[in-house]
C-alpha cells in the first residue's frame, strides 16, 4: 500500500474524522424522542436536585445506569433543558469515540490500518443512529474503547516507575466507568480477565498489574453501583425473548451495518480474515486474541444467561463488540500480502457501505412519535388547550398491579414535560391542562396520546371524562390528538 508520512497520516486522519462529524450531526435532530429518551430527560431535568432524580429513576423503574443521566443532567444544567440539547449528548460520546477507536487500533496493530477503522466507524450507520439518539449507547462505546487503549497498555511490559502507577490508576477508572455505563461492559472485563488468564498459561505473559486491578476495580464498581446491580439481578421477567434460529447466521450484523446485504459482507470478510490468519491470532502472543475473547463472549455469555434465567440479549446491550469487529477486519485486511485480494477486500466492504448510507440517510424515514409534527399541526387550530391522555384506571385495575398503575400514571408525567419542553409547544399560545382539574370555562380540549405508552389503545378515558363528545381525531405516527367538548 502506499507509504504515508506523518503530515500527510494527520491530515487523512482529520478528513476521516470530520467526515464522520459530518454524519453524526446531519439530521441530528431529524426524530422527536421516543419513550426511553423521553424518560432519560425527564429523570434528567436541571431544575430538580440529584437526590429527586434518583427518586424519578425508582418511579419509572428505569433500567438504565444512572452515569449517562448524570452526565445529560449536568449538560442540559449548563446549555438549557430543550430535548435538542439533549440530543448534542450522544453527539459528543459519537464523535470522540471516532479518533479514540483509531488510536485503540494502533495499539493493536501498530500500522496504518487505523485509519481504516477511523473511517469504518465514521461511517458505521448504527453507529451515526446511536450518536442521535439520547440514550447511553455511545457512552458505552466510548468508555469501552477507552478502556481497552489502557488494557493494552496495563498488560504492556514496557512500564516502569511512575508511569505504571499513573496506566494503572487510569485503568482502573475508566474499568469502573465503563461498568457503570451498562452491565453488559462486564463482558469486556471477564474477557480480559480470561484473556490474561490464557496468555498467562500459554504464552506466559505475567500480567501482574492487570490482575492487581481486579479488586480494586470490583470494590469500587460494587460501592458506587450496589442498588442498581441488586436491582438488575432481581429481574425475573425481562422484555426481551429467546433468539429464533435467525440469528445464529446472522448475530446483529444486519443491525450493525444497516441491511441483511451489509450484515453478510462484513460477517463473511471477518469469518474469511479470522480463518485466514487463525494460527497468528490464536496460536501466538499477539494483540488480536483479547478482541476475539471480547467478539466470543459478548455473544456466548448472554445466550448462556437465557438459558439459565432469562433472555438479555439485543444489539444495542453489546454495542461495544463493533470494536474488534471494526478493528480485526481492518488491520487483519493490511496483513494481507497479496495486493490483489486486499485491494478487493477494500472496496467489497467501502463501496456497499458508502451506497448502504446514502439510501439509509437520503431516504430516512422516521421511526419515532411525532410530537413536533403534531403540535405543528394543531397550532393551526383555535383550541390551544391540551392535555395528555390517562386510561381509565379502575378498568385496568384487576389485570394490572398498583406498581404497574403507577408506572403509567409517572409515564404520563414524562411525556407532559416532553411536550412542555418542545419549542413547538413553547413557542406558540399551547396550555397544558391537568386531565383531573379541568375548569368549568373549558368547553373544548386536545388529548395527546403517546400509542406505545397505553399498549396502543387511546379510547378508553376515565370517569371524569365519560361524558366528554369526541369532535375530531388528529394522527401521526405513534401519536395522536382527539378533540373533545368537554361537559362539566
Amino acid at each position: 500500500m502506499f507509504i504515508l508520512d506523518r503530515r500527510n497520516i494527520i491530515l487523512i486522519s482529520i478528513f476521516l474524522i470530520l467526515i464522520g462529524i459530518f454524519l453524526r450531526i446531519y439530521q441530528l435532530n431529524f426524530e422527536n424522542y421516543w419513550l426511553d429518551e423521553i424518560i432519560d430527560f425527564w429523570v434528567a431535568d436541571p431544575n430538580i436536585s440529584f437526590n429527586a432524580t434518583f427518586l424519578r429513576r425508582e418511579g419509572v423503574l428505569d433500567q438504565t445506569p444512572y452515569l449517562f443521566q448524570l452526565l445529560l443532567k449536568i449538560y442540559l444544567k449548563i446549555f438549557g433543558y430543550d430535548p435538542e440539547i439533549g440530543r448534542h449528548v450522544p453527539f459528543i460520546f459519537g464523535v470522540l469515540s471516532i479518533p479514540l477507536a483509531g488510536i485503540l487500533s494502533y495499539k493493536v496493530a501498530k500500522n496504518n490500518s487505523f485509519l481504516l477503522t477511523i473511517l469504518l466507524v465514521s461511517i458505521n450507520i448504527y453507529l451515526i443512529k446511536y450518536s442521535q439518539e439520547t440514550r447511553t449507547y455511545t457512552l458505552v462505546f466510548l468508555l469501552s474503547t477507552i478502556n481497552l487503549i489502557f488494557y493494552y497498555k496495563i498488560i504492556s511490559s514496557d512500564l516502569i516507575g511512575f508511569k505504571r502507577i499513573y496506566i494503572f490508576s487510569l485503568f482502573v477508572i475508566f474499568s469502573v466507568l465503563s461498568l457503570s455505563s451498562h452491565p453488559f461492559v462486564f463482558i469486556i472485563f471477564f474477557s480480559q480477565i480470561a484473556y490474561s488468564i490464557y496468555s498467562f498459561f500459554v504464552f506466559k505473559n505475567k500480567n501482574f498489574l492487570f490482575f492487581l486491578s481486579i479488586p480494586f476495580i470490583l470494590i469500587i464498581y460494587l460501592i458506587i453501583n450496589y442498588n442498581y446491580l441488586i436491582s438488575q439481578l432481581a429481574y425475573k421477567e425481562y422484555f426481551l425473548t429467546h433468539e429464533n434460529w435467525k440469528f445464529y447466521y446472522n448475530y446483529y450484523f444486519s443491525r450493525f451495518f444497516g441491511s441483511k446485504i451489509m450484515g453478510l459482507i462484513y460477517l463473511s470478510t471477518l469469518i474469511f480474515l479470522i480463518i485466514r490468519f487463525r494460527n497468528k491470532i490464536l496460536f501466538s502472543s499477539n494483540n488480536y486474541l483479547p478482541l476475539i475473547f471480547i467478539l466470543f463472549f459478548s455473544y456466548i455469555i448472554p445466550l448462556f444467561y437465557a438459558l439459565i434465567k432469562i433472555p438479555v440479549l439485543t444489539d444495542r446491550y453489546i454495542i461495544f463488540v463493533l470494536i474488534p469487529i471494526l478493528i480485526l477486519i481492518s488491520a487483519l485486511i493490511f496483513e494481507i500480502n497479496n495486493k490483489k485480494l486486499k485491494i478487493f477486500l477494500l472496496i467489497s466492504i467501502l463501496i456497499p457501505t458508502i451506497i448502504n448510507n446514502y439510501i439509509e440517510i437520503q431516504f430516512r424515514e422516521n421511526t419515532k412519535p411525532e410530537f413536533t409534527k403534531l403540535l405543528s399541526d394543531l397550532e393551526k387550530h383555535e383550541i390551544k388547550n391540551l392535555t395528555v391522555y390517562e386510561p381509565d384506571y379502575s378498568s385496568i385495575g384487576s389485570t394490572r398491579s398498583f406498581r404497574d398503575i403507577n408506572t403509567m400514571k409517572v409515564l404520563k408525567e414524562t411525556i407532559k414535560n416532553y411536550i412542555l419542553s418542545v419549542k413547538e409547544f413553547k413557542n406558540k399560545n399551547f396550555k397544558i391542562l391537568d386531565i383531573d382539574n379541568i375548569s368549568s370555562d373549558i368547553k373544548m380540549l386536545w388529548v395527546i396520546c403517546y400509542e406505545p405508552a397505553v399498549g396502543y389503545d387511546c379510547n378508553i378515558l376515565s370517569v371524569k371524562t365519560k361524558n366528554w363528545t369526541l369532535k375530531k381525531t388528529k394522527k401521526m405516527y405513534l401519536v395522536n390528538a382527539k378533540l373533545y367538548e368537554v361537559k362539566n
